[in-house]
């Protein structure tokens, strides 16, 4: 028997030609068929319809993908009713009888699985994936996982799922066929070697489509019909403006203004001040640079919320996505317990922070040599992984690695793949007394208390005494104290209905620190002891 496409398989493959990332997957669902084509006439009796699709894309052309593989099936008369996403809860078994829940309705027999889709990591369900098709051996199951597990995934999930397919990040090439293509369809012309191509190409797509979207409504509202450089730079300069000026209009402040109101760290302000004014400059020239960056200082310096400022920099700017994702992780959330379970829990939380900024506090314990109960230690592995990941999304991540400043220079030191990926590295020094103080006061009026104008002194030479001891943790210091005061505050008030319920004596700062004192001198915690 003569295996063949018919003319209309042939048409549903061409629709992969506008699918950026698809490119390989044409050659693959040729094989797909023709493997159909035996299977269906007994010429061959291993193997199943399964496939698995590996999803390496930020966009959506995996559900093109999909649906392009559904209508090749529904062609060779495989299928008659259109596919089905499964929700979660139709992959989760049910307590009372450990059955999975397939519900009786289904009567489609194509059935796709997306990681994105249920909110579930795939590999958190392999095994009841696993189960659910040996189960429902009528069905035919497409795994669509958005992690880029492939050579895991293929091994867990084994015989029940033959086929394998991968939609590849989008290239390049794929950008500027993209923009030759709309220019096209939209009838207008373009000068040869127009640089508009070239630097829209470097961009992330979704920037790529706003940013020729806006070109091709003013080339139509001058009745421009053919772009040059000359025409085009001043609306490319105006366009990039107003994309770092987004946030007007909007309420609160922006990510600079928060940056600017931080008590103290002028260094530290400047410095990323610095930073910014970097990467715009060499965006404009098409040069993006690594964005990946160090804090290195002692606990409550200010490292989280500046990650957080920066992130919101970063959206605000259109630098990364405008959705403002910022991700915290320690040691425990990207390694795993077991042999072949940390790589895929750190791709899993840089997938989850992957268009904004992954900060990772205590970095430095993700290098140390900690050995579980059977000896091994899986830090290495989640080092290698991240240190893949944050070359390969420099482009879409910001990858913040914190911690003490001797413990983070000799993480770096030891591990070079970090130190050439590390783009910045800022010192955050302790607070002083004086910058403690306007913490003390920032915190009470976010509060909406007054203070007295005595405590100053009271407060200063508390600080400048805590100072001294080993583990002192700034402004987490501070946030301890402030809510004892409130305690101290709230019992004098409530047992004095004259009293002003919002103002703080320095009475109760005193009586704080005269009852810290006596709990750590006696080495016993009553009361709001921290």
């Amino acid at each position: 028997m003569e295996l063949s496409l018919s003319l209309e398989e042939d048409e549903i493959l061409d629709e992969l030609n506008n699918v950026y990332g698809a490119e390989k997957c044409v050659d693959i669902l040729r094989n797909y068929i023709s493997f159909v084509q035996l299977k269906k006439n007994n010429k061959i009796d291993f193997g199943n319809y399964n496939m698995l699709i590996v999803n390496q894309s930020e966009y959506g052309f995996v559900e093109q993908v999909v649906e392009i593989t559904w209508k090749l099936l529904k062609a060779e008369k495989i299928v008659n009713y259109p596919y089905r996403y499964l929700e979660r809860d139709d992959i989760r078994k049910n307590r009372a009888t450990n059955d999975f829940k397939m519900s009786e309705d289904i009567k489609e027999e194509v059935l796709i699985i997306d990681s994105k889709k249920i909110d579930y990591s795939i590999y958190h369900l392999s095994n009841e994936i696993k189960e659910l098709i040996k189960e429902n051996p009528d069905k035919i199951f497409i795994i669509v996982d958005k992690d880029e597990r492939q050579g895991w995934l293929n091994a867990n999930l084994g015989e029940t799922v033959t086929w394998t397919m991968v939609v590849e990040k989008i290239s390049k090439d794929n950008k500027v066929h993209y923009i030759k293509k709309f220019l096209k369809d939209n009838k207008i012309k373009y000068e040869k070697n127009i640089a508009l191509i070239d630097t829209l190409s470097q961009q992330p797509f979704w920037r790529v489509k706003d940013e020729l979207l806006n070109v091709v409504l003013e080339a139509k509202t001058k009745n421009i019909s053919f772009l040059n450089d000359k025409n085009i730079k001043e609306q490319l300069n105006r366009n990039y403006k107003k994309s770092e000026e987004n946030i007007i209009g909007k309420k609160g402040k922006t990510g600079l203004e928060e940056l600017k109101s931080m008590t103290g760290m002028e260094e530290v302000k400047q410095q990323i001040e610095q930073i910014i004014n970097y990467i715009k400059v060499n965006k404009k020239r098409g040069k993006m640079p690594s964005l990946h960056m160090c804090f290195l200082g002692n606990p409550g310096t200010g490292k989280t919320t500046v990650a957080r400022i920066i992130g919101k920099i970063f959206s605000e700017m259109n630098i990364l996505s405008d959705k403002n994702v910022f991700v915290e992780a320690q040691r425990s959330d990207l390694i795993g317990k077991y042999v072949g379970h940390t790589a895929p829990k750190t791709k899993e939380v840089i997938e989850s922070a992957d268009g904004g900024v992954l900060f990772i506090d205590e970095a430095y314990s993700i290098a140390s040599y900690v050995r579980d109960e059977a000896g091994m230690d899986y830090g290495a592995e989640c080092i290698a992984t991240l240190i893949k990941e944050m070359e390969d999304k420099r482009d879409s991540l910001c990858v913040i690695l914190a911690g003490y400043s001797k413990e983070m220079e000799h993480m770096l030191k030891v591990n070079p793949g970090f130190e050439s990926r590390i783009q910045f590295k800022i010192k955050f020094p302790d607070y002083s007394e004086e910058e403690l103080y306007e913490i003390f006061k920032q915190m009470a009026k976010q509060e909406n208390y007054t203070i007295s104008r005595n405590i100053k002194e009271t407060l200063i030479k508390y600080f400048a005494e805590e100072k001294q001891k080993e583990n002192f943790s700034n402004a987490r210091f501070v946030r301890n104290l402030f809510e004892k005061v409130r305690f101290e505050q709230a019992d004098r008030v409530a047992k004095n209905e004259n009293e002003d319920i919002n103002l703080i004596r320095k009475c109760d700062i005193e009586n704080v620190i005269e009852k810290t004192k006596e709990e750590k001198n006696q080495k016993i915690k009553i009361g709001f002891a921290s």
